[in-house]
């Protein structure tokens, strides 16, 4: 695959720097992924989501009426991360950064893979067109976690949790139930993303004339990539969060200030599905999933 030339937007340029020196997750104490630990490792699976904006407190307020989420510090003292609760329960983090001089920049979620060796993971990237963002790092009450970014420019992360991989089991309402890459190049990207976590590719064709590829890891849906235009700037992962109604979540996006922009369409299981962006930029998938229907979106 041959690396696509990319600018990574302001926002995850200082986003990277502060984690590289190590003020971030790396001095922060993070609940490990089990409590008690289980030992379990389930390569593929995509098993934490951060959120890195520039306006944390007004991105709390709108999350927290859109999903009904709530967010604690790790330690009192701290007011650059906060963990993402939904229903009491750790799915993710926010973190905030301050754009230089006055610039804005918008919001972006940061998706973290489950692998069983970072520093082989890393060394994968490398010889697969891939850049290493942060190299791999211990992070405290976690495990072994690295930042990369994917032949089409896509952030994300790996992690080696400690404590094993929280187990495969129905998702919650207010809970991430999925997550897709949007980006060109799928077929080269399903390659990638192969060398780093044991998957297997499937097309779906999806609105008719849409083909989505599906990666599995031992049987297991773990995530899609999407195709999107020649013209779009960049490519980004983009979680799901599973909610009880579309419409009515959608109701509450532009009341807090955001707006869609992929609506609800009968031909994506039959309109339970849409993408909003939120207002500071973060792109967020929404989903009504049925468990007794399929076995993923």
């Amino acid at each position: 695959m041959k690396p696509r030339a990319r600018r990574l937007p302001r926002q995850l340029l200082i986003f990277l720097g502060l984690l590289a020196a190590g003020t971030v997750l790396a001095a922060v104490r993070l609940p490990p992924l089990n409590e008690p630990a289980s030992g379990v490792s389930l390569p593929g699976k995509f098993v934490w989501f951060d959120l890195a904006t520039p306006a944390i407190e007004n991105q709390k307020a709108f999350y927290s009426y859109v999903f009904g989420w709530s967010f604690v510090s790790p330690a009192p003292s701290d007011d650059q991360y906060a963990l993402i609760l939904a229903s009491g329960r750790a799915i993710g983090g926010i973190f905030s950064h301050e754009p230089p001089g006055g610039e804005q920049d918008g919001a972006v979620w940061i998706a973290l893979l489950s692998v069983p060796d970072t520093e082989r993971a890393a060394r994968a990237v490398e010889a697969n067109d891939g850049r290493v963002e942060l190299p791999p790092v211990r992070v405290p009450g976690r495990g072994h976690h690295a930042l990369f970014r994917d032949p089409g420019g896509a952030l994300f992360g790996v992690l080696r949790s400690d404590s094993g991989d929280p187990p495969d089991a129905e998702v919650a309402i207010g809970e991430i139930l999925w997550v897709d890459l949007f980006a060109r190049d799928p077929d080269g990207l399903a390659e990638f993303y192969s060398s780093l976590a044991p998957y297997e590719s499937t097309v779906q064709t999806m609105a008719e004339t849409i083909e989505r590829t599906l990666l599995s890891a031992h049987g297991m849906p773990r995530a899609g990539i999407v195709p999107v235009d020649e013209e779009a700037n960049r490519s980004a992962w983009v979680p799901y969060v599973r909610v009880a109604d579309v419409s009515e979540t959608l109701d509450k996006v532009l009341a807090g200030g955001g707006f869609a922009i992929v609506p609800p369409d009968e031909r994506l299981l039959d309109g339970n599905v849409a993408v909003f962006v939120d207002p500071n930029g973060g792109v967020t998938g929404i989903v009504r999933w049925d468990y007794t229907e399929a076995l993923q979106p």
